[in-house]
């Protein structure tokens, strides 16, 4: 029922008529009241899974107190964007032992005494979601380390109190975490370091964390062999340096994120052409890279499937050419603003059987002729366009009802021609 605006407590009625509801989700279900999820709750005894993020104006004794009666099921709680005090977490953690997935995430009024008061009976938890919890510290983490120590998934993004501190707690005691998520928590080269004794670590997204440096990908890259997600995202201290230490020990990435790490050059990508797994690669406003860095990319990553080169102003069909002879399992492409002609854009439309999603606004050096040969030459393949809105009124009517009828969707849009980096 998720998101479904006319979802009141009088038709969550409706559902206590059979007493095998193993999972509920009124997320973003505005109508719905703690009261009606209460009396739902009430004539249950196998819930698992409950989802009311987003949806109950505040979290009242009244549901709470029902959650003794399904705690030993009950496996997963979220209450994501709700406000929830210390108070309520310890009602939470005293009814609900056997919880493995909590989610609080941008619940306003979480402490690190109410996080405390949760995993102290918690201790099966494997996924914990503070993400934007902004008054949690350190000593958070030293809870969550000293009573959850098979935790799995850790999503602390924009949590600004939180440094290599807490990340060295929980580095020391919890051996079996995959996936952490430090966005925009402003953690440095020594919290890499701790992160690094995780060596079942999976995921790791460090996006908007400035302080970051190649010192600390040397790290992540010594002892994280598993690593298949990485984000980087605005980490501007990066440099080739950095990716090939990561190249070196991190063989198994699959999705890297490097959008506005502005350092990097063909170098650096030409590091990551060794990365025979990759599939998804976001290389967004990366100035100094060229199409002699794609070509290094097409060759060395066979198993591309997602390539953003938005802003990319020095990749030219140099770049295209490359993708078109080897990257055939490319499905989704982004060349705005990048320095392609018609006879480059045309070749790689025409080449790649498998794409079906490309962006591709302000190619200034495409003339109208251009666009039209080479969305002519997609022979009716490509699902999802982006096009500049100008475009709209200059190309032929038969070439846009071609696209529509073979269920091509175009978004257009209408960008000042603005030079970023």
């Amino acid at each position: 029922m998720v998101g479904c605006l006319f979802i009141d407590d009088d038709g969550l009625q409706m559902l206590r008529a059979g007493n095998s509801l193993q999972s509920i989700d009124v997320s973003r279900c505005h109508h719905v009241t703690s009261q009606g999820l209460a009396l739902l709750i009430d004539s249950q005894r196998f819930i698992g899974k409950i989802n009311a993020g987003h949806s109950l104006h505040e979290i009242e004794t009244c549901f709470l107190s029902k959650l003794s009666t399904i705690g030993e099921t009950l496996t997963v709680l979220r209450l994501d964007g709700l406000e929830i005090f210390a108070s309520n977490l310890q009602t939470i953690g005293d009814s609900c032992k056997n919880l493995i997935e909590i989610g609080l995430s941008k619940c306003n009024g979480v402490t690190d005494d109410g996080i405390a008061s949760l995993v102290v009976n918690c201790s099966y938890l494997r996924t914990i979601d503070v993400t934007c919890c902004h008054l949690l510290t350190n000593d958070a983490l030293a809870a969550i380390a000293e009573n959850c120590r098979m935790v799995e998934c850790l999503r602390l993004e924009s949590c600004p109190f939180i440094n290599e501190k807490g990340l060295e707690r929980i580095g020391t005691l919890c051996s079996h975490l995959k996936e952490i998520d430090l966005t925009d928590c402003r953690i440095n080269d020594e919290a890499l370091q701790h992160l690094a004794s995780y060596s079942e670590l999976q995921i790791l997204k460090l996006g908007l964390c400035s302080s970051i440096s190649d010192k600390g990908l040397v790290y992540i890259g010594s002892n994280c062999g598993k690593l298949v997600d990485l984000d980087l995202y605005r980490c501007s201290a990066v440099t080739d340096e950095g990716l090939a230490a990561l190249a070196r020990g991190c063989k198994k990435i699959r999705m890297l994120n490097l959008c506005y790490c502005t350092q990097i050059t063909d170098a650096g990508l030409k590091h990551l052409s060794t990365l025979e797994e990759l599939t998804n690669l976001e290389l967004r406003c990366l100035v100094r890279i060229t199409g002699n860095g794609i070509t290094s990319i097409a060759v060395g990553c066979p198993s591309l499937i997602e390539l953003d080169l938005k802003r990319c102003y020095s990749v030219d069909d140099a770049g295209l050419w490359a993708l078109s002879r080897y990257s055939q399992n490319l499905r989704q492409l982004t060349i705005s603003y990048c320095q392609v002609t018609g006879l480059g854009l045309c070749h790689l439309l025409g080449s790649l059987r498998c794409l079906q999603d490309v962006k591709m606004v302000h190619l200034s050096w495409v003339s109208i002729e251009g666009f039209e040969m080479a969305l002519r030459a997609s022979c009716g393949r490509l699902k999802k366009l982006k096009l500049l809105g100008g475009l709209r009124s200059v190309l032929s009517p038969e070439l846009l009802q071609m696209l529509q009828a073979s269920g091509c969707r175009v978004r257009w849009v209408d960008k000042p021609l603005v030079y970023k980096g």
